[in-house]
């Protein structure tokens, strides 16, 4: 599908530096149209999307911790390029990036990648989260992660990394211990915004956040994802693309499935404080 490559080597040869496949066993298919049924009080549709999965190294490696700057950035400039040409379909209205490291996080295969997923509507969550940053747009006329960014950076008490460009920092109501956002401190609503400058910048931060929970929590099962905002709205003046970082350190269960909230043993601030003075 995609691969960035070293100069003058072919395209399916050696010679790629990471390279983006079809997934060989996709959850969705790139066939026909997008069809909703609609049956009595239930409402279905056909298993319309792209799966694609981002092979980030030729080296074989289970973990991307591992992986070099230069490497980490190879990889966001393939996250880039295949969001930027999947938003050129008009069917796709939400794309999903995500990772899973660790077979307690949902890892089916070793070698390290990630997976990409177009999907023809917009998932519950992602609308739940995209209403709610408008409510909040509406009623104070700024953007509810800018205003995060802005809060955490004064405050200091649950940042782990404060760059020119992004800022890393435990959530004030993370869902799992030791949770990180990455978030731009420029505004921009989709991921396939970012220049040059900001995927090196990016890179430097993503890399970082992994180092650190390497180091405090010892190589820990994660699953880390990008919320972008769906096309073709990327101009939205609420939404704020960022990374979502969720250390698997422990299970979901009854409570958690039943009630919809998540239990969470130690506070952000004492996260934060572990992974901000963690030697890497």
């Amino acid at each position: 599908v995609w691969a960035q490559r070293e100069n003058n080597t072919l395209a399916d040869a050696p010679g790629w530096q990471v390279r983006v496949v079809p997934n060989k066993y996709p959850a969705l298919e790139n066939r026909g149209d997008w069809m909703a049924v609609k049956n009595g009080i239930y409402e279905s549709s056909n298993g319309l999307g792209v799966h694609e999965v981002i092979i980030e190294s030729p080296d074989h490696a289970i973990n991307m911790g591992t992986l070099g700057l230069d490497q980490f950035a190879k990889v966001l400039r393939a996250y880039r390029e295949r969001m930027r040409a999947l938003r050129a379909d008009s069917r796709w209205r939400y794309l999903m990036l995500y990772k899973n490291q660790g077979e307690p996080a949902g890892a089916t295969l070793e070698h390290v990648h990630s997976q990409l997923v177009a999907l023809p509507s917009v998932p519950r969550e992602a609308a739940d989260e995209l209403n709610g940053t408008e409510k909040h747009y509406d009623s104070t006329g700024s953007c509810v992660y800018c205003d995060i960014v802005q809060r955490e950076v004064e405050s200091g008490e649950r940042l782990v990394s404060n760059t020119e460009r992004f800022v890393a920092l435990c959530p004030f109501a993370p869902r799992f211990g030791y949770e990180i956002w990455i978030l731009p401190k420029n505004h921009a609503a989709a991921f396939e915004q970012n220049t040059e400058e900001d995927i090196l910048a990016l890179a430097h931060a993503l890399k970082d956040s992994i180092a650190r929970l390497n180091r405090v929590l010892n190589d820990p099962p994660f699953n880390y994802f990008i919320h972008s905002a769906p096309s073709p709205e990327l101009a939205r003046p609420h939404y704020h693309w960022h990374i979502e970082i969720m250390p698997q350190l422990t299970r979901a269960a009854g409570f958690e499935w039943g009630s919809g909230m998540f239990m969470n043993s130690i506070a952000p601030e004492d996260a934060a404080r572990s992974l901000r003075n963690a030697t890497i």
